[in-house]
């Protein structure tokens, strides 16, 4: 059973600069583009430390679901990322997740 929390319902451009994800629980995320890249975690990406990508490395070409709980990345440096939706849901920043409920952005 896949958990309403980490599932995907829809994902959209925000700008030019981040990836908006409205989850199954009503929750909605935006993730900046630059977020996305930093947290791949390959070991190229690993072993790389404090070297930023530059900010033509951090638009993507394409990204896609694999299933229900992958996000696939394609840079355009031809990098890709796969991040669980575990790992995804985990990095956004909204003041319901980052702990000021009082402050919310977002739906649930």
């Amino acid at each position: 059973m896949v958990d309403a929390r980490t599932q995907v319902k829809a994902m959209k451009e925000i700008g030019r600069y981040a990836l908006g994800v409205d989850w199954a629980d009503g929750h909605d995320s935006i993730y900046p583009y630059r977020t996305l890249r930093r947290a791949c975690p390959c070991e190229a990406c690993e072993a790389g430390g404090d070297v930023a990508p530059t900010p033509a490395e951090e638009k993507p070409r394409a990204i896609e679901l694999l299933g229900d709980a992958s996000l696939f990345v394609c840079w355009s440096d031809e990098h890709e990322t796969l991040l669980l939706t575990t790992e995804l849901r985990a990095l956004c920043r909204c003041a319901r997740c980052a702990g000021e409920p009082d402050y919310p952005i977002s739906g649930g």
